[in-house]
């Protein structure tokens, strides 16, 4: 049943853009800061980077939040992976990449990634960048993704800025 009070059992609306997969349904949605799956895609992003990785829960969330286009990936109603998208004039910025610990492996990273890509293309942008933890600079360059520059310290974690052009 359908209860929208609760968001990790909203089930998007028929405008939303999904992404079928060959060993299972999953639903990817565009939403905005104000969308109710919201507190899903918040509570995600806590449990993978606060929780998992120790990032102090204060920069967890910012301004950008307002601004982004987010992406959640859906299963059976409830968040299992998310990002979000600030634009940058001609550039996509992706950040806040997250899956949630036993979705993982099962290519919801890399589904999210290419719809970003194309919703990124579609609205505009020529190329995307994202600061990649350092650790997952392998899973970005298997998409495309160039590193550049030297390693830097985010929150306590090393990480890497990456770019790719996008094909129009």
């Amino acid at each position: 049943m359908n209860n929208v009070s609760d968001p990790k059992h909203t089930l998007p609306s028929r405008d939303a853009k999904c992404v079928k997969r060959r060993w299972k349904l999953t639903t990817i949605v565009e939403i905005r800061a104000t969308d109710p799956l919201m507190s899903g895609v918040y509570a995600l992003r806590r449990e993978v980077f606060v929780l998992e990785q120790g990032v102090p829960e204060e920069l967890e969330v910012d301004e950008n939040d307002k601004l982004a286009v987010h992406l959640a990936a859906l299963s059976d109603g409830h968040v299992i992976g998310t990002l979000r998208i600030v634009r940058h004039e001609h550039t996509a910025k992706i950040g806040r990449m997250a899956v949630s610990a036993n979705s993982r492996k099962k290519g919801i990273g890399r589904e999210l990634m290419e719809f970003a890509a194309a919703a990124a293309s579609s609205a505009g942008a020529q190329e995307i960048i994202l600061a990649a933890q350092f650790t997952a600079r392998e899973f970005y360059g298997q998409l495309g993704y160039i590193q550049e520059g030297a390693i830097f310290d985010d929150a306590g974690i090393s990480h890497v800025m990456m770019r790719k052009k996008l094909r129009r």
